[in-house]
């Protein structure tokens, strides 16, 4: 009976040590499904968010030019119209700059909302 016994228990612990590596293989594996899942959720935002950059600098770039264009011929000189844009690009630095630490932390909270959002729906699931 007492061999009995000693059996049954070396099978149970076996089995549950079989249990608990198979449950810690299966946490890292969804461990670093999430990891992959939030590098292509950063990825893609950063992506998206350089290919907006990229066709508003352009648009501006191009907005600018014509504006400065127009105001050359309503000031009679192309380069004075070209100075007052390029003033305008300047004031628009300073701002940047002054308001540089609430621009980084908005962009910040931004991109830590985004990832929170899906912990968020993961732990409702």
């Amino acid at each position: 009976m007492i061999m009995n016994s000693d059996y049954n228990l070396n099978v149970l612990l076996a089995t549950l040590k079989a249990d608990v590596q198979e449950w810690v293989e299966v946490r890292m594996k969804l461990l670093q499904l999430n990891v992959f899942e939030k590098t292509a959720i950063v990825g893609s935002f950063l992506i998206f968010g350089i290919i907006i950059i990229n066709i508003l600098f352009f648009a501006l770039l191009f907005a600018f030019f014509a504006m400065g264009f127009l105001l050359g011929k309503w000031v009679n000189s192309v380069a004075g119209g070209f100075a007052i844009i390029s003033f305008f690009y300047l004031l628009a630095l300073m701002i940047i700059l002054i308001f540089r630490k609430a621009v980084f932390t908005g962009l910040q909270n931004l991109l830590l909302k985004e990832l929170n959002s899906n912990l968020d729906e993961e732990s409702a699931k």
